[in-house]
C-alpha cells in the first residue's frame, strides 16, 4: 500500500507529481526537480497584488498634499472663499488626470497578481506586458519587473506556464461533437 500525499496548499490527493495537478503548488517530492517558473509563480503573484495596495496607498498619502499645492485650497477655507481657488485652476485637471492613471496601473497590477496566483492561461503574456511597462516605475516597481520578466521568460517558460494554468471550461451545444 503506497502512502497517499496531500497538498499543502489545496489539500487535494498528489500521486508522487512535482506540481499539484489542482493548485500548481510544488509538492515537494524528493529527487524531482521544480523549474523556476512553479517555484516562482505563487510569489509573483502576491507581489504583484502588494505592488497595486503599494500605488494605491502611496498616492492616496500624497493626494491631499499635492491637492492643495496645485489649487492653492486650505482646510480652513469656507463658503466665500472658495470661489478664488474654483475647479477651473489648471493644477486640479494635472491632479484627476495623475490619479487616474494611478488608477489603472494599480488595477492593471491587481489583474496581474490575480492572473498568476489562478493560473489563467492569458496571465502570462498579460504579466509580461505590464512587467515591461513597469520597468520605469522607479524602485520597487523596477525591481518587480526585473522580477517577473526573468520567472517568466526564462527557457521553457511557456511550456511550464501552459501546464500550470487551469482549463477554461468551454460550453458545447448538446448535439455539439466532443
Amino acid at each position: 500500500m503506497g502512502v497517499s500525499m496531500y497538498c499543502s496548499q489545496c489539500g487535494k490527493a498528489v500521486t508522487g507529481s512535482p506540481i499539484c495537478p489542482n493548485c500548481g503548488r510544488p509538492t515537494g517530492v524528493a529527487g524531482v526537480v521544480v523549474s523556476r517558473v512553479v517555484r516562482h509563480l505563487r510569489t509573483l503573484g502576491i507581489l504583484w497584488i502588494a505592488f497595486a495596495a503599494y500605488l494605491a496607498l502611496s498616492w492616496m498619502m500624497v493626494l491631499p498634499f499635492l491637492h492643495m499645492a496645485t489649487r492653492g485650497y486650505a482646510p480652513w477655507m469656507h463658503g466665500s472663499d472658495m470661489w478664488m481657488y474654483g475647479s477651473f485652476h489648471p493644477g486640479g485637471w494635472l491632479v484627476h488626470w495623475i490619479t487616474a492613471a494611478v488608477l489603472v496601473r494599480a488595477i492593471l497590477s491587481l489583474l496581474v497578481g490575480v492572473a498568476l496566483l489562478t493560473r489563467q492561461p492569458w496571465g502570462r503574456i498579460f504579466a509580461i506586458v505590464i512587467a515591461v511597462l513597469t520597468l520605469l516605475k522607479p524602485l520597487l516597481g523596477t525591481v518587480l519587473a526585473i522580477y517577473t520578466l526573468w520567472v517568466l521568460l526564462c527557457r521553457n517558460a511557456d511550456q511550464e506556464y501552459a501546464r500550470l494554468t487551469v482549463p477554461s471550461e468551454i460550453p458545447r451545444s448538446p448535439g455539439a461533437p466532443s
